[in-house]
């Protein structure tokens, strides 16, 4: 009887928890790693208070987001929209929507453009206190792309790479070992 060859059954596991814990320690990495810190971008604040946007005018920069908050205890709804005919989507929809905003509720909007946004109330348009603009100033700026799922894939790659070298290696320790008996009790082999 020889000796059992270097790479044996002992060794297949050390190699097999090997690539377990190199497994383990490069998925924990992306999570780990620091993520890039965006800068908090300019905010502004506004009010409807009763039949009233305060301000009725806002001057603000590039890529400022305003929130308006309807502060009253009125029991009316309203409504932050373009102005008709202005500041329009390709749809022909106003840009600027807030649907129906109950006491208590915000609508924010982030400017990227530069330009003058007429805004009303869509429900009390002939009330002046209701009506005002936003005077947007600066260089253009592009909006963020919207925001959608990782296709980073790395991860599943690493695991699959792990888990297919795992195969590899049993089942080629699975042939030699079935190899080495069957040699072993081969009726051919001589005395």
């Amino acid at each position: 009887m020889g000796t059992l060859p270097h790479f044996c059954e002992p060794s297949f596991f050390k190699i097999a928890l090997a690539l377990f814990l190199a497994s383990l320690t490069v998925f924990t990495l992306p999570q780990n790693s620091p993520r890039p810190v965006q800068a908090n971008d300019p905010t502004s604040s506004a009010m409807i208070v009763d039949y009233a946007y305060q301000p009725q005018h806002i001057n603000i920069t590039t890529g400022t987001q305003v929130t308006w908050t309807y502060s009253s205890n009125g029991q009316t709804v309203h409504t932050v929209t373009s102005s008709p005919q202005t500041n329009t989507t390709q749809g022909g929809t106003p840009l600027i929507s807030s649907g129906q905003l109950n006491p208590g509720q915000s609508f924010s909007y982030t400017f990227y453009k530069h330009g003058i946004y007429p805004i009303q109330c869509s429900l009390h348009p002939t009330i002046s206190t209701m009506n005002g603009w936003v005077n947007v100033t600066g260089t253009d700026l592009q909006p963020p792309p919207a925001s959608t799922p990782s296709s980073d894939m790395t991860l599943y790659v690493i695991a699959g790479l792990t888990g297919g070298a795992v195969v590899i290696v049993s089942v080629i320790l699975f042939l030699r070992r079935r190899s080495r008996k069957a040699r072993r009790t081969s009726p051919l082999r001589s005395s």
